[in-house]
């Protein structure tokens, strides 16, 4: 990595908004450290890249392992730019779903992060002026019943991330957390009841442009779009009215699979 080069390390770096993180980042000259489980598309990731002149490199990880998260942090140089964007999801009347893959969103969504970022401040591997980011989710104000343990997880990491924003400000540390919602990805194709209007749903590419913008103005807390702005301050204000448009359009769906 060049000393004069800033660095970014995005986890769940092969597939949907990180991503387009990826690219986002690595068109702004940033050197990329691209962190993922998928091997076949992490390679994929990285030759295309270097393809086109970028600067990457992969780390193969499973963020659910403690002897993984170490070795991501042994592997880091001093980044600039950290993002948590890997998440996976369980979905389906809670009652019916088993406890092993529930505790493996929580083990990959929530529990990853934390450690991760405890595990970098602790080794100094944070450039001054840096961006630490996690992605929450939407679900934090509107509810998300046919996938609680998604829900909680991404509540948890914003709460996290909000306490943690206070914490190192001192040290000019810039956390920012981001509430996305419906994105075109693989894991919403993966997890939603319905994608006949798929196309609807927002690019991750527009989701990581307004992430890079967020970084470069440091704000604090991003929901990309407006329709998700204003269905968060319903969530907000009128909770009863979105719990009742998830409750029709994601419970009612399991209920007749």
């Amino acid at each position: 990595m060049s000393l004069e080069t800033k660095c970014c390390a995005i986890t769940g770096a092969a597939s949907g908004i990180g991503e387009a993180l990826v690219w986002v980042f690595a068109k702004a000259s940033y050197d990329i450290i691209a962190i993922d489980l998928d091997e076949h598309r992490l390679n994929t990731l990285q030759i295309a890249l270097k393809t086109q002149g970028y600067s990457c490199q992969s780390i193969l990880a499973d963020l659910a392992r403690a002897s993984d998260l170490t070795k991501i942090v042994n592997m880091l140089p001093r980044v600039d730019v950290f993002i948590h964007s890997a998440g996976i999801s369980a979905v389906g009347e809670f009652g019916g779903l088993e406890p092993p893959p529930q505790l493996s969103v929580l083990d990959i969504n929530l529990l990853a992060p934390l450690s991760l970022t405890s595990k970098v401040l602790a080794t100094d591997k944070l450039s001054k002026g840096s961006s630490l980011i996690f992605i929450s989710s939407l679900a934090h104000f509107v509810s998300y019943p046919s996938a609680s343990s998604y829900a909680a997880s991404k509540t948890g990491l914003a709460a996290y991330a909000r306490s943690l924003r206070i914490q190192l400000a001192p040290q000019g540390i810039h956390v920012l957390t981001v509430f996305p919602g419906p994105t075109r990805t693989p894991h919403a194709q993966k997890y939603s009841p319905d994608n006949r209007r798929e196309a609807k749903r927002m690019p991750p590419e527009q989701v990581a442009e307004a992430i890079f913008k967020a970084v470069n103005t440091k704000q604090a807390i991003l929901i990309p779009g407006v329709t998700n702005k204003l269905f968060a301050l319903l969530g907000w204000g009128l909770p009863h009215l979105t719990e009742s448009f998830m409750r029709q359009s994601m419970m009612s769906y399991y209920r007749k699979s």
